[in-house]
């Protein structure tokens, strides 16, 4: 009888994992974005939505924060020099359409930003100081205008 009731938890155990990992896929079709969000330089774009379940109300508020520091990456235009990018840089749309401290949120801009943003998003999930929650895709964006 121990013998079933133990196989029957390590079973359920096991089932419950992969629906806690972090979740993440690309979407193939194309979105468009405003130019000013499209990154055309030679390290490439990148677009990212997130979804967060955030540990609390004022977590979410400071992440999603306009003038919150995203990383540092060269400027637009020339000469190009190293800047601090803020979110309000990057981010194409949020969504706050759930109950509790619930959000999604779009971004886009070059690849090593984008790609440094969401290494720090993820390394809060993992050490639960921000999220409970947390799951992105990458979106294929493409400007709106050539």
């Amino acid at each position: 009888m121990k013998q079933i009731l133990l196989i029957a938890i390590l079973t359920l155990l096991a089932l419950s994992l992969p629906a806690q990992a972090t979740s993440q896929h690309e979407d193939k079709s194309l979105v468009l974005v405003a130019d000013t969000y499209y990154w055309a330089g030679p390290e490439g774009n990148l677009g990212i939505e997130i979804k967060g379940k955030f540990q609390s109300e004022q977590k979410l508020a400071d992440t999603l924060n306009l003038l919150k520091e995203v990383g540092s990456f060269k400027e637009r235009k020339y000469p190009f020099n190293e800047r601090v990018w803020h979110l309000r840089d990057i981010l194409v749309s949020e969504d706050f359409n759930a109950t509790g401290s619930v959000a999604k949120w779009q971004v886009c801009g070059p690849k090593p930003l984008m790609l440094a943003y969401l290494e720090s998003l993820k390394r809060q999930y993992e050490d639960k100081s921000l999220f409970y929650d947390f799951g992105y895709r990458l979106i294929n964006f493409k400007p709106s205008t050539d």
